[in-house]
């Protein structure tokens, strides 16, 4: 116990004598109680416990402020009742409130943006969330060569503090999305053909440990742990800062709006356009069919107009320009997005596969799709999408520079397809996941009956019965599992963090 005391007295300066003789009084009777009467007595102790380390920052279920907080993640099946949420504003903070996590031995979840749309992985049951939205800095180094990007962040906002002093990062497309889990999923930008998934821009991360030390993981300092937060997501301790590198943000940009009778000629575009990005690094396209149209975004990493890269689309008959093609910033066309995004919460699903390029599964795809929608047409508020998103192979080999990363992708163009589902009412998940199954099922079978599949499943489009760290291949699952072990001995994150990603249930039979 006094260790614990510790690690809270030397990292909460603000606190008062009296408050940590309260402190200490407090867990010492908790220390002195049986392990029946600890499990007993375990939520009351965090009730008091939290509040009287962090103030007004900790809310307690049925307190004021509690319920505004409890509805932060983007999905509404993630709204559970955590006994407590804390909103901590620093690295000591957060080694603080981990500390007492393990000396309560209660369950704990970590919030960044809370987009996951997965039930336990950014809130919990009777267990305390480590909210981050505090962290909401972006600070430029002096040359502005590099950005400190606040944890507690979503891309918008980055976007739009960052376009004052004209330059851009490799982050997030899409604007309600929070920082640390994109990259700690590896991260899918616009960027990704220039210089790999969005990780791969990282110089630094922060990280507070299981045991409330607070280090650096950089090429230089623990390079280990460096790789293996590249899209190894929250095994290792609570990352609190992150610096990014930062790129020009002039680009090119159009998002067309199809009718879903164009579908055949975009598709023969798309086969096109995957031969083209191999030659040429600086284009992204993402691929939108709903229920009703067909949307796609063109972007190109620099301010050319019209690029030739798009020319196999030109002359296929579109609805409207959602964004009219031009020359402009990142922010500029991601508040774009951001003026169109739902204003209401529903629930939402996803799932993914990978292939390489094939218009077999991309057909196969429209087909499965145009059969669920059918199924779920009396679901109120159902929107069913699939997402088509190409990625080079020089994508591929930008992942594998500078140390690597631990996603083990192969060195190959591929596309990584997500099946999106979002609708109203949580009495109706079973149908739209199920629905949802089928589409990637019926991908899955097209790429492997054409030799064309991919084991690779993108973690942040991946669904809850779906294991993408054991995509990573078997090499780098060994790797990611010592690098654990070393900086977190105890298991603390594999224990006690409620959900996530975990290294520990790797090859486990998930949740279907």
């Amino acid at each position: 116990m006094a260790a614990i005391v510790a690690a809270i007295v030397n990292n909460a300066s603000h606190l008062e004598q009296e408050q940590v003789v309260q402190i200490e009084t407090l867990l010492s009777r908790f220390d002195r109680l049986s392990p029946a009467e600890q499990s007993q007595e375990r939520v009351s102790y965090v009730s008091a416990a939290f509040p009287l380390v962090f103030g007004p920052d900790a809310v307690v279920h049925g307190s004021d402020g509690y319920e505004p907080q409890r509805q932060v993640p983007w999905s509404a099946n993630c709204w559970l009742q955590p006994r407590v949420i804390v909103r901590l504003a620093s690295a000591q903070q957060v080694a603080v409130a981990l500390a007492l996590c393990r000396f309560f031995h209660v369950q704990f979840s970590i919030r960044g943006g809370g987009h996951l749309q997965i039930p336990g992985f950014t809130s919990n049951q009777d267990g305390v969330v480590i909210s981050l939205s505090a962290f909401d800095q972006v600070r430029l180094s002096e040359d502005q060569s590099t950005a400190d990007i606040g944890v507690g962040l979503r891309w918008l906002e980055v976007y739009r503090q960052l376009d004052e002093h004209g330059v851009a990062v490799a982050g997030g497309r899409v604007p309600s999305v929070g920082v640390p889990g994109l990259l700690l999923g590896g991260g899918i930008s616009f960027q990704n053909s220039q210089y790999g998934v969005g990780a791969m821009a990282i110089s630094n991360y922060e990280v507070v440990l299981a045991d409330s030390q607070i280090i650096n993981a950089n090429a230089h300092e623990n390079p280990d742990l460096f790789w293996a937060l590249k899209g190894g997501g929250s095994n290792f301790g609570i990352v609190t800062k992150i610096e990014m590198n930062t790129i020009p943000n002039q680009i090119w940009t159009e998002v067309r709006i199809y009718p879903l009778s164009a579908a055949a000629q975009l598709r023969a575009a798309l086969m096109q356009y995957h031969d083209a990005i191999e030659t040429d690094n600086k284009a992204s396209l993402i691929y939108n069919a709903t229920n009703d149209i067909i949307l796609v975004v063109y972007f190109y990493c620099a301010p050319i107009e019209n690029p030739p890269i798009f020319q196999s689309f030109c002359d296929i008959p579109y609805l409207t320009s959602f964004v009219p093609p031009g020359i402009r910033t990142v922010y500029d066309l991601v508040q774009a997005v951001a003026s169109v995004n739902e204003a209401e919460p529903s629930v939402h699903e996803f799932r993914t596969m990978s292939s390489r390029p094939n218009i077999e599964v991309y057909e196969a795809i429209e087909r499965a799709h145009t059969e669920q929608a059918e199924a779920l047409k009396d679901v109120e508020g159902i929107a069913l999408t699939t997402v088509i998103q190409p990625m080079s192979s020089l994508a591929m080999q930008q992942t594998h520079k500078n140390g690597g990363s631990p996603l083990g992708l192969e060195p190959v163009g591929q596309q990584w397809f997500l099946a999106r589902a979002d609708w109203t009412h949580i009495r109706d998940e079973e149908r739209v996941r199920s629905a949802v199954r089928k589409i990637v099922d019926a991908a899955e079978e097209a790429a492997k009956r054409t030799g064309v599949y991919l084991p690779y499943k993108y973690s942040n489009y991946a669904a809850r019965d779906q294991d993408p760290l054991a995509s990573y291949g078997e090499e780098n699952v060994r790797r990611l599992k010592e690098v654990a072990q070393k900086y977190d001995p105890e298991g603390v994150f594999q224990e006690l963090q409620n959900g996530g990603w975990l290294l520990s249930k790797v090859g486990s039979t998930l949740e279907r």
